[in-house]
């Protein structure tokens, strides 16, 4: 078995049910074998229309079992091509992204803001992003300054992608964002993680893209249980399909999360699988 992530093939040996490196876990799997998870971090792109049409997106969540998928698109169609075929399931976030705008170049173009009132008049958006912001010394552009206190203004979540850098920067203009950190910062460490989320009440991670890291040769890494384990309330489930070879490999990555969910105990597995979200996004 293997699980495509934005960067790497990671091969898993054996089946992830059976075997002696698993074998501490097999008792808890049999509770978690199919707990429901809320998907935080999922892209309906324009290059997977064709291949995967609406239909066969929502039979594949039902089929693993992901029961809410937060969704942002680029362009934003594809969100709301989702949202018409599963509205109670899809809960639609609005990218900044279409045409030449881009993840490159979005915080400097003056007609990103227009954009986004104006996809906003379609009152079905539980936030703004994801969204990237690659320097952090971008983190205080107008644009995204303008965008952040209109997420504030109308009660929306930012889904930011970032370092910790950005995250505070935007903190320091508007305290009173509500964040969803895609990837957990992609690169930041669970200590870090940890220190933002002490330092700010109104953060939340999604883990998407860093699986292997938080359960390499899928046994749960100390450090990130720990993580866990101290805030369970702030933690989501993600799978990041922003290319066709993640939603090839879905029912994989699903799978794998639930493996090391099954490794922590079974309030916390439930919080971070669904619940958090749950309380967060669908309200």
């Amino acid at each position: 078995m293997f699980v495509v992530t934005s960067f790497s093939v990671v091969h898993l040996t054996g089946d992830l049910r059976s075997g002696p490196m698993f074998g501490h876990v097999n008792a808890a799997r049999s509770s978690q074998e199919r707990l429901p998870i809320f998907d935080t971090h999922v892209h309906y792109k324009e290059p997977a229309w064709e291949v995967y049409p609406p239909d066969s997106i929502i039979a594949l969540l039902k089929k693993t079992g992901v029961v809410k998928a937060l969704v942002s698109s680029t362009p934003d169609e594809g969100t709301r091509m989702l949202y018409k075929e599963d509205p109670e399931r899809i809960i639609p976030f609005l990218r900044p992204y279409h045409d030449d705008i881009n993840s490159s170049n979005w915080y400097s173009k003056e007609r990103v803001f227009p954009y986004i009132l104006e996809r906003l008049e379609m009152p079905i958006y539980k936030g703004v992003g994801e969204f990237h912001i690659h320097n952090p010394f971008d983190a205080d552009s107008p644009i995204i300054k303008k965008t952040v206190r209109l997420a504030v203004e109308r009660d929306l979540f930012i889904h930011v992608h970032s370092d910790h850098r950005a995250v505070e920067t935007i903190l320091s203009y508007e305290p009173d964002v509500k964040i969803l950190w895609a990837h957990a910062g992609m690169s930041d460490p669970p200590e870090v993680v940890a220190r933002m989320f002490d330092r700010h009440k109104n953060l939340w991670v999604d883990i998407s893209i860093r699986e292997y890291e938080i359960a390499p040769n899928g046994i749960l890494s100390p450090e990130w249980e720990t993580l866990f384990l101290e805030y369970t309330d702030r933690i989501t489930i993600g799978s990041d399909t922003w290319v066709n070879s993640q939603w090839d490999n879905y029912e994989a990555i699903i799978e794998f999360d639930r493996n090391w969910l099954a490794q922590l105990p079974d309030e916390v597995a439930k919080q971070i699988a669904f619940e958090n979200a749950k309380r967060l996004f669908d309200r």
